[in-house]
């Protein structure tokens, strides 16, 4: 246990005559102790398991460092387990009596600007497709896919009929609310997480007006 202390002393004004009390207040540890005090798990601690998907497999083995980390900076006897998978996608495995996936996606975010330079990141494009794609993997039966896939046919042929129309069909909003809907919000927040250079402004600023 710590014990609180606190010294008293005396501080001299600007005017030089007179005495201001002053104390300082600090905790004093016994013998042997730690400054600091980690957390442990209890017996019902579960297995949770954290995903995120990087543009890289160098960015996704610095933010696994970071959770490395956090865990042995906070645990007394920490428990966890990174697997890097495909080119940039960090798979975490702890023990803990409550998920932290909120904690490590914070930590994670805070990466996704760590490669800038053109010639070292991916294009925008292939990395979208690449993340999506795993995503895809997780969420989608072959069925369930070919039924997106003719989904998004018919939508572009129809984009198609409005430009080449003798008399085109204006797109607006709503057009764009109809696409975006059939979208789906996983793909519209990969999107956004990826558009590190904010060159999507109009869905950014579209989907902030929606969640508003």
């Amino acid at each position: 246990m710590a014990e609180l202390c606190y010294l008293e002393g005396n501080k001299i004004t600007k005017e030089g005559n007179k005495s201001q009390i002053y104390y300082i207040i600090y905790l004093k540890l016994r013998n042997g102790e730690n400054n600091m005090t980690l957390k442990t798990v209890s017996d019902k601690a579960k297995t949770f398991t954290f995903t995120y998907y990087f543009c890289d497999q160098a960015t996704a083995q610095v933010a696994g460092h970071a959770l490395l980390g956090y865990m042995t900076g906070t645990y007394c006897q920490p428990v966890i387990s990174l697997t890097y998978k495909d080119k940039g996608t960090l798979v975490a495995e702890y023990v803990e009596d409550h998920k932290l996936n909120k904690t490590f996606k914070r930590i994670c975010d805070s990466f996704k600007d760590y490669h800038k330079q053109p010639e070292e990141a991916a294009a925008f494009e292939e990395c979208y497709k690449r993340e999506r794609v795993l995503q895809l993997k997780e969420s989608e039966d072959f069925a369930s896919l070919l039924n997106k896939v003719t989904d998004y046919e018919l939508e572009l042929l129809d984009y198609a009929d409005r430009l080449l129309s003798d008399k085109p069909i204006p797109m607006d909003s709503m057009t764009a609310f109809g696409t975006l809907e059939m979208l789906g919000d996983e793909s519209i927040s990969l999107l956004q997480k990826l558009d590190v250079e904010g060159e999507y402004k109009g869905l950014a600023d579209y989907v902030a007006e929606a969640e508003s």
